[in-house]
């Protein structure tokens, strides 16, 4: 027993002696690649952006002119009407009969005028004869004319049964949109309350938008200053896009601006009016409304990818001249193409990092390579098209590359030991094979493993 515990620690002994000819020394990995950028300095118009809702061109309420039970229904529910279509027609029997009756009091009225006629005609022959009074003439003088009002009021009353049967059919009084109908057959319709269907013209179509206090101070002063022509001449241009397009397509101008400013909120109505020849714009939409203001100005604009957004807004995270990184907070302007404007937080010559984000740490330093070629103009390529860098050879996880070759610590190798003079298992120096110029090594020595 005795003897087996000698030989354990015997062995250990050995092992721990093996272990310590090697030393483990902490090598730090290189500073991670990262491309950079510099701003880009271009003149640019400067834009404002607002929230606004669409509503239709016009919209008319159907209601109906005359009363009655309705008889029929002579259009789909949504859809596209054009002025004049028949929509909703009342009961016609009762208004055809009123209008029958009508012309039966005109044919008497008519004859009532005749007879009213004739018997002027007579009374005046005996008067010149001595024949009869001039009270009597008199009497049939305005006989004569209570007919002829006879007349004219029976033609006023077929003229009103017309209408009466006329408005029985209800048409659409401009082309548009109908929604559903809202009174089914057989109901009683009521003369000016009864709501029959709604028509929305949304070709082309408003957009209404809010202009706060600020703003329009701004745009009064630059008015002032000459750097912004007349608001009439000519309508300013307006682009529209909504919530899930990320440029502004539709173009259209302002055509309306409501006087004065609301007290409660502080903001004045302005309204746009845009072409919607595809109806996708539909009544009610939020919409992002965007209007160019004075003329073109130099700015500052970064690459789109190289914004990074945390819980205190956006930054841009910037190489220094000590290939540090530094965090910068920044204000943030409008799009134009696939760059973005920055109005505080950088300044130009700046490095901007715009590709290895993950591996840029704020206060760590960075090996920068300049993008090889600058950013596109605005709009020229697809926005996100990343300009082209320098390649990056592949770097193993358990190789350090250095950016140079460094020589030895000494002039020549440390010897490798035999198979005897190793313990089992022990694995050679790490400097063994290592060498370009070292001398190979016996056929029973096993060659080092390096990194692939």
């Amino acid at each position: 027993m005795n003897r087996l515990r000698v030989i354990s620690g015997a062995m250990l002994i050995a092992v721990a002696a093996g272990g310590c000819g090697q030393k483990n020394t902490f090598v730090p990995p290189p500073p991670p690649k990262v491309t950079v950028a510099l701003p880009v300095v271009q003149s640019v118009v400067d834009w404002i952006e607002f929230t606004g809702t669409t509503k239709p061109m016009a919209t008319v309420e159907l209601r109906s002119r005359v009363g009655g039970y309705l008889q029929r229904i002579a259009f789909e529910d949504g859809a596209d009407v054009k002025e004049g279509d028949l929509l909703f027609v009342i009961e016609q029997e009762p208004f055809q009969v009123a209008l029958e009756t009508a012309q039966a009091n005109l044919a008497k009225a008519q004859a009532a005028l005749e007879l009213a006629r004739a018997n002027l005609v007579r009374s005046k022959q005996l008067v010149g004869e001595d024949a009869l009074s001039q009270q009597q003439l008199d009497v049939d003088q305005a006989e004569l004319a209570t007919a002829e009002a006879n007349v004219k009021s029976a033609q006023s009353a077929i003229r009103q049964a017309e209408l009466n049967l006329h408005y029985t059919e209800i048409r659409a009084p401009l082309s548009g949109r109908i929604g559903r109908h809202l009174v089914d057959i057989g109901n009683l319709v009521d003369v000016g309350q009864t709501l029959m269907a709604v028509i929305e013209t949304i070709d082309p179509i408003y957009g209404y938008f809010y202009l706060s206090e600020q703003e329009l101070l701004r745009f009064m002063q630059m008015q002032q200053d000459w750097q912004s022509p007349a608001p009439n001449e000519p309508p300013p241009t307006l682009y529209l896009g909504l919530e899930n397009e990320t440029d502004f397509p539709r173009q259209g101008h302002l055509d309306f601006r409501e006087l004065g400013l609301d007290p409660g909120t502080g903001t004045a109505l302005r309204r746009g009016i845009f072409p919607n020849p595809d109806r996708t714009l539909i009544p009610g939409l939020f919409v992002r409304i965007r209007a160019a203001i004075g003329q073109p100005q130099p700015r500052l604009l970064v690459e789109e990818r190289a914004i990074g957004t945390d819980q205190r807004g956006e930054f841009l995270l910037v190489v220094n001249a000590k290939q540090e990184v530094e965090y910068r907070p920044v204000k943030l302007g409008f799009r134009v193409g696939n760059l973005r404007v920055v109005r505080e937080g950088v300044q130009e010559g700046e490095r901007i990092i715009v590709n290895g984000l993950q591996r840029a740490r704020p206060g760590s330093q960075v090996n920068a390579e300049l993008a090889s070629a600058a950013p596109p103009p605005a709009g020229s390529p697809p926005e996100g098209t990343p300009p082209a860098a320098k390649p990056l050879p592949p770097v193993a996880e358990s190789q350090a590359p250095a950016a140079e070759p460094q020589p030895p610590a000494a002039e020549s190798p440390p010897p490798v030991p035999t198979e005897a003079e190793r313990e089992p298992h022990q694995p050679p120096p790490s400097g063994a094979g290592s060498q370009p110029d070292a001398e190979p090594q016996p056929a029973k020595v096993s060659p080092p493993k390096t990194a692939e």
